[in-house]
């Protein structure tokens, strides 16, 4: 986690928020064996440790921390995801 923790912060310094992808949340808290919830909780704490708040984004790509720093205002820290377009429309 210190290395993910290194390079959210650098992240930080360049831009308002950093997206951690599934395949880095997966190292740090594997989904096999905890609850969705519980898992949410875990990197929201990690976040909060750090003095950042994450958004997490269910999707087709999978999961995302949308991570930013404690103040940064609510618009750039939450996303809606996006839905993929319904099938058989004409």
């Amino acid at each position: 986690m210190k290395i993910l923790a290194k390079h959210v912060a650098a992240q930080l310094e360049e831009r308002s928020f950093c997206v951690v992808f599934e395949g880095d949340l997966e190292r740090c808290w594997p989904r096999k064996g905890i609850a969705r919830p519980e898992r949410e909780r875990k990197i929201q704490a990690f976040a909060e440790s750090q003095g950042w708040t994450a958004a997490i984004v269910e999707g087709a790509f999978g999961t995302r921390a949308i991570i930013s720093k404690i103040g940064t205002p609510r618009y750039l820290r939450q996303r809606t995801p996006i839905k993929a377009p319904s099938q058989g429309m004409a």
